[in-house]
């Protein structure tokens, strides 16, 4: 790893518990998440393993230099992951949220309800977004999806993504 690209990368935040010298990175993501799984696994635990990867570096840096100066810090990480559908899985999510001290099983469950309303409302928002997009402007709003899914989703519409030469178009 070249160390601008060390340095570049940021978690979403950091929890610190300066009395028992934890040190927590904390990584927050909206995952496409499907029912069935996939031969790469499942949606969760592809996500899980993309971030764990992302900043592994970043923790054995932290853990090894407090201890080379004999501070010695435990640095992890928690993901916090739900599907852009409002799914999650609960007993991961709980588990994370008592290594942030969250000890109270309501409180737990309230973050949990209000993580998975707020996921759904926000989803719903985009998807309101894209339906006025297509009805007011289709070429702009399927311009960045990948040709496939761009087809597969608008069949019905009579909307197809070409690829025309240098410049990719919507043949309606």
């Amino acid at each position: 790893m070249e160390i601008t690209s060390f340095y570049s990368l940021r978690p979403d935040g950091v929890a610190f518990d300066d009395k028992n010298k934890h040190c927590v990175l904390l990584e927050f993501t909206r995952a496409m998440d499907s029912v069935s799984s996939s031969p790469e696994g499942d949606w969760a635990e592809r996500k899980e393993l993309e971030k764990n990867a992302r900043y592994g570096m970043h923790i054995y840096f932290i853990n090894h230099l407090s201890a080379l100066h004999g501070r010695p810090w435990n640095c992890t990480q928690a993901n916090f992951t739900a599907g852009a559908q409002g799914s999650l899985k609960q007993t991961q999510f709980q588990d994370r949220l008592r290594l942030l001290g969250v000890m109270n099983s309501k409180a737990r469950e309230k973050i949990r309800a209000l993580t998975v309303s707020k996921t759904l409302a926000l989803s719903d928002i985009i998807l309101k977004l894209f339906d006025v997009s297509i009805l007011h402007s289709p070429e702009w709003a399927l311009s960045s999806l990948p040709t496939e899914l761009a087809n597969s989703q608008t069949a019905a519409l009579k909307l197809f993504k070409k690829n025309t030469g240098p410049f990719s178009g919507l043949v309606i």
